[in-house]
Order: structure tokens, then sequence, then C-alpha cells
């Protein structure tokens, strides 16, 4: 191989693994992507490849709150219609989103589907080109092996070495006879994805338990079963010449008997070599590709090519983190950039991740197919083996905190799991790879997803890849109260996105208010003082701080917005900041620290995150009713502190020390002030509740204005 890259890549700039988002934002921009299906940790990993390689990156999806639109390495992200469902309105809504965020020079600008997209763009390429590279194999080529079923006839056209494949359909699947199959087989969808439906029939039990779980339309594959293991090799070729190859497998996967990979090891990829050449030839390949083999190590035989994916693949970040940069050579393949081949050592065989959830599931499927209390005892084990079985993940994680509480367990069992759990935890994963903690917020675009299409996600269902007739949910907009947030022109990223994660949640529509964004009062119908830095003193007849960096146009902007605010009744919530800004506005004044306090409050940012400290709340508060507890444990994000209160306002909830954690407003409906920071909470049901209640207030007072201007 003196021209393909074998566990190993071109170099990354200089020292970019170790480089802040603000450092990488100083060196030079080498391009810009978009980089759909924003909701996988595919394009998690894509995102963070480009991003150290100074591509800037818009992420996208159908729904929202996807992991790509709370990762530090986007730089903006977008909704659009559903592919399959709406396919030439999503279309349409990719042109104006790629001329919006077109490149004004003439760096790479490439357009990277993350998933089954990568075949309609492919076929509609003429309609974006040459605005947008799209970093996808030609139609053509895509059509050769793609579906699974076309893939079976290729293999046999070309004479590359595959198992004995019939394909049928689910009606000829139910009427198959037993000895007409030839069992053991493998049976799956021609159309299937992530191992899910992908099953091994052994014998009639499980030809019948596969017939009843089965839904849909779409043809199915009845392939030889080939003794070995499963393997996975990605590769990247430029025109029918394969220019990089690697492989793993798993040695461990959910379900345990077929399924998605759970912990992966880098294996060499030299047996698999000589035949990926010959697919890549044969089908003119331009661009990635994940190719699925079989091989048994112990003897004689060949691998064996079981199926091709034109597409991004769900074991990415173990392919890249083993040492080839796929979504580089992607976007570089795309684009056009020459790449340096090189012939690097191959020291990456034996690497070995995890995918966290199947890992666990994986894990406690082996366990509980192995202890006789877990099998007669507990339901929930039962309940997490069947959905294990279909590759319900959702299901299947919901279960599993249930049965370790139900099941009768042995301590040598009990001692089996932690040692498993254990042993493994240290491996990497696309969480782990480096600090984007706000990812795992990315989990919610299932709530997304139920609230724009009445329906969980395909991911998280068996059927995950029959669009046929699906149930269509219009989410509308306009019923939702406009709840505008107040923060910073730039900055405070994170926080921002949790506060507009939790507003939706609540059932409210987030928009942003910034003082270079006006907006008018008539068109929101709450307002959210978001938190930030402190409130400028010289409103207060405080003092200046000196080296500190004071917000003076937001300051005047939240002032505007509270005195409109108090005129027209708007309902009001202020966080941190923006309660301290609440109680300014209306003659009050603030602590510039927090030394008045007889408290080591904790200085470093994450750890005031993680700080929890007790707070009363007075019965005959507004807080009370919203949360109905008259304790809370909540965070220390802040600095300051209320000292007087203003005009109009009232102290609802206090730390042991005195320390005011919530004001609230005797002449307004709803001016509620909160000193910690609800968004960062969202997993305990009081600060969904202060959420709920003021999205409620804010519906309420939209519904009275309306009523009022039909009378009018």
């Amino acid at each position: 191989m003196t021209d393909t890259l074998s566990h190993g890549v071109s170099p990354k700039p200089d020292n970019s693994d170790n480089q802040t988002p603000e450092a990488r934002s100083e060196q030079k921009i080498r391009g810009r992507a978009i980089v759909t299906y924003g909701r996988s940790l595919m394009s998690l990993v894509i995102a963070r490849s480009l991003s150290e390689r100074g591509v800037e990156v818009i992420g996208c999806d159908d729904v929202d709150l996807t992991v790509l639109s709370f990762s530090k390495h986007t730089k903006d992200s977008f909704t659009h219609p559903h592919f399959e469902r709406e396919p030439e309105a999503a279309l349409n809504a990719f042109e104006e989103a790629i001329r919006k965020y077109a490149p004004e020079d003439d760096r790479p600008y490439v357009l990277i589907p993350g998933f089954r997209d990568a075949k309609l763009f492919s076929r509609n390429r003429d309609r974006f080109e040459p605005l947008i590279k799209i970093a996808a194999p030609p139609a053509e080529c895509i059509d050769l092996i793609h579906p699974k079923d076309n893939f079976a006839e290729f293999a046999i056209d070309n004479a590359l070495q595959a198992p004995e494949t019939r394909i049928l359909t689910p009606d000829d699947f139910r009427n198959l006879s037993i000895e007409e199959m030839g069992l053991p087989r493998i049976v799956k969808p021609v159309d299937g994805v992530g191992g899910r439906g992908v099953s091994l029939l052994k014998d009639e039990s499980d030809v019948t338990h596969y017939r009843d779980e089965l839904k849909g339309k779409q043809n199915l594959l009845l392939q030889e079963a080939i003794d070995g293991k499963d393997y996975c090799v990605a590769i990247a070729a430029r025109r029918g010449d394969l220019i990089a190859i690697s492989a793993y497998k798993n040695i461990k996967q959910f379900p345990v008997e077929s399924g998605a990979g759970a912990i992966r090891e880098t294996v060499s990829a030299e047996p698999f070599e000589e035949t990926a050449r010959k697919l890549v030839a044969a089908s003119g390949w331009h661009g990635v590709a994940e190719v699925d083999f079989r091989w048994d190590e112990n003897s004689d035989q060949p691998a064996k090519l079981i199926e091709i994916n034109p597409r991004f693949w769900a074991g990415l970040f173990h392919s890249t983190d083993s040492g080839i940069d796929y979504p580089w050579l992607a976007f570089a393949i795309a684009a056009g950039l020459p790449l340096k081949d090189e012939q690097l050592e191959d020291d990456h065989v034996g690497f070995r991740s995890r995918t966290p959830a199947a890992w666990i599931l994986s894990v406690a499927q082996e366990i509980a197919g192995s202890d006789e209390h877990m099998e007669s005892a507990s339901s929930a084990w039962k309940s997490l083996k069947a959905d294990a079985s279909k590759g319900d993940v959702l299901q299947a994680l919901r279960h599993f905190p249930e049965a370790l509480s139900q099941s009768a367990l042995s301590a040598g069992t009990i001692k089996k799991l932690r040692t498993e759990l254990k042993r493994h935890e240290e491996l990497p994963s696309e969480f782990t790879a480096d600090h984007d903690p706000a990812t795992g917020l990315g989990i919610l675009f299932a709530l997304s997803s139920l609230v724009r299409h009445g329906e969980l996600p395909p991911e998280l269902k068996f059927d995950a890849d029959e669009p046929e007739e699906p149930k269509v949910h219009e989410d509308n907009d306009d019923v939702r109260p406009v709840i505008g947030i107040t923060r910073p022109d730039k900055g405070d990223f994170f926080a921002f996105q949790a506060m507009k994660l939790a507003v939706w949640i609540a059932g409210g529509r987030p928009v942003a208010i910034t003082s270079s964004a006006p907006r008018d009062p008539h068109s929101i119908d709450g307002l959210l003082f978001g938190g930030g830095s402190d409130v400028y003193p010289d409103r207060y007849q405080g003092k200046p701080k000196e080296h500190v960096r004071y917000d003076l146009a937001r300051d005047e902007m939240e002032a505007s917005w509270a005195q409109a605010a108090f005129e027209h009744g708007i309902p009001m919530l202020g966080v941190c900041r923006g309660m301290q800004m609440m109680n300014v506005y209306a003659g009050g004044t603030l602590h510039p620290d927090l030394s008045a306090y007889d408290e080591e409050y904790p200085t470093d940012f994450l750890q005031r995150v993680f700080y929890r400290k007790p707070v009363e709340v007075r019965t005959s508060s507004k807080l009370y009713q919203m949360v109905e507890r008259d304790e809370l444990c909540v965070n220390s994000i802040h600095t300051q502190a209320i000292d007087d209160l203003g005009k109009g306002f009232h102290a609802t909830a206090l730390e042991p020390n005195g320390l005011i954690q919530g004001i609230e407003h005797s002449d307004h409906e709803f001016a509620v002030g909160i000193q910690f920071h609800p968004e960062f909470l969202l997993y305990r049901r009081f600060a969904r509740d202060i959420f709920r209640a003021f999205v409620n207030a804010a519906g309420a007072f939209a519904e009275k204005r309306n009523s009022e201007v039909a009378t009018t």
C-alpha cells in the first residue's frame, strides 16, 4: 500500500488538540461546512474534526435541541423540513441556508450529509454546486450498492467475496417455510442502520419471534450465516482509487446477539484491503464509506463482504480517533484539496472506545441472561431484554434502573456488574473526547421530535428506517407564548442555549433580545432577564471595580425593557443578574461581592455551577405557589447579591445567612426574580415548575391582550 493511509492521517494544525476554542478562532479559517443530522454523535465527531482544522461548522436537523446545536464546535445551527416527508421543501430550505451562510471569499464551502440524506443530496448535486460542494459519493455509485438488495446484485456481478443472499418481501418472509430458509440465516431490512432489525435465525422460535415483531413494507435480506466475527472497515477513495482504510471489530454490542457496537477495537485492515480495492475500483467510489465484513481469523477462508454504507457510520468516532480523520478526508475530497498520502506506522491497532448507552445495556443484557434472580424475579429485566432484542434504546434505558432496584441480585452478580462497568469506564467516547459538556443536552432532540412531528425520532424505534405513511403533526408556534430572553450581543452561548431549552420545554417560544436587536414590546408575551456580567455600579450608587468589564449597552436595553414591562403588565422573570437588574431598576442596591455573608462560596466557575446550598422559600410567596416547597437546594453561580430592595419588591427566598435568593413585586401580576440558575437544574422538578409557571403567566397575558384587541 504505497499510497494508502492505514491507521494514520496527514498532520493536523500544530497543537490543535490542545487549543481552546478562542485560540482556534484566531487561526486562519480554512473553510466552512454545513453538517446535517445534528442530533447524532456522528455529526458531533464531524464538527469536532473540522473545527479543530479551522473549518467553521454550521449544524442543522429537522428538529431542534440537537447535539450540534449545543456544541462549542458549531458557529450556528438551523432547522429544516423533514427530508423524507417534505423532500422538496427541505431542499428549498437548504438552498436558502446555503446562500445565507456562503463565505464572502473563496474558502472551500462544503455540505456534509451526516446520515441517510447523503443519497438525496447526491441526486440533487447540480442544484447546489458550484456554490457549495457536496461531500457524498456520486448518485450513480450509490445506486450500485444501496440499498442492500442492490449491493447483493452488485457483489455477484463483480465477483466479490460475499455470502449467498436472497431478497424477500415481508410477505415472502412470512410465507417461507423453515426448510426453505435453510437455517441458520441472517435476516435484515434492506435499508436498516445501526444493527436495528438484524437477527440471527437459529431455529423456528427465532423465526416466529422476528415475524411477530416485523413491521413496515421494506424488503428483507436473508443471508447465509458466515462463521466468524463482524468487522467494520472504513474507507476513503478518490475516483475509484482507495486512499485510506482502517478496520475495527465490536468487543461488545447491543443487543448482544447482533446489534450496534458497544465497545470497539481497532484491528489490522490488511485482510480486507484487496476486496475493498476491488469494490472501490468497480464502483468508481469517490468519498468515504463504511464496509461490513464477516471473517473467521482462524480459518483460511477470505473475509466475506456483507454490505457497504455510502455515508458516515455509527463508529465514526472510533475510526477517527484510531488514527484516520475521515471527516476531514470527506471535506478535502469534496473540496478538491490536496492530500498528503503518507504511509504511517500501524500503531493504533488495539485502540478501544465505547458507546456509553450501548455499553451499559450490553453488560446488563449479558448479566441478565446469566442470573436466575433477574430471569425469574424482575419484570423490568424481562422488559429490558425484550426491548434489547428489538433495539429499542429509549425503552431499554428506561427499564435499566428499575431492573437494578427490583431484582433480588446475588452478591456475586452485583460484584460482576460493578466489575464489568468499572473495567471499561475509562475508555474514550464521543462525550469524553474533549471538553464539550453541553452536547449531553442533545438527547433532548427526542423531545423536540415529539413537539415538531408528534412521534419519537426513528433512532429510538424498531421501525427506524420505515418512512412510509408517517404520522403528521404540525407544531404551531403561534400558540406558544413568545418569551423574550435578554442576553449580551456576544458570549454567554451555553447559558442562552440552556435558557432557550428551559423555555421550550415549558411550552414557550424563546427569542433573543439584545442591545443591537431591539424588539417591540407588543411582540413578546413574557420577558426573561437572563444572567451574565455585573450590573454597572453607577446605577445603584456603587463603585465600579477595577479590571471588570461591564456591558453598559445591555444595562440600558434591559432598563428600557423593565420600564415597558411594568407599563404594559408583561410577565417578568429575572435570573441571577436578571433579578439584580429588576431590583436596581426599582431603586434597589447591590452588594458588590459576597464578603458580607458568613459563607465560603466557591470562586471557580465550574465549582459554582455544581455547588449546592439550601434556600428557604416563604410560603406566602408566588415562588412557593410555583414550586410547592418551602426549601430548595440550588446552585451558586452569582458573585453579587441584593442589598436594599427596590420599591415594590419584597424577599421571597433567603439563604440561612440572610442572602436574598428570591424577590417579587407586590403590584405586578408576575414580576419574579431568583438569584440561582434554574436553567442548569432542569433535571429537578422545581426548576421546570418555575419556567412552566412563568410561561403559563405569559400565555394568560397573551390571551388577555388578544381579547382586548379583538373587542376594540
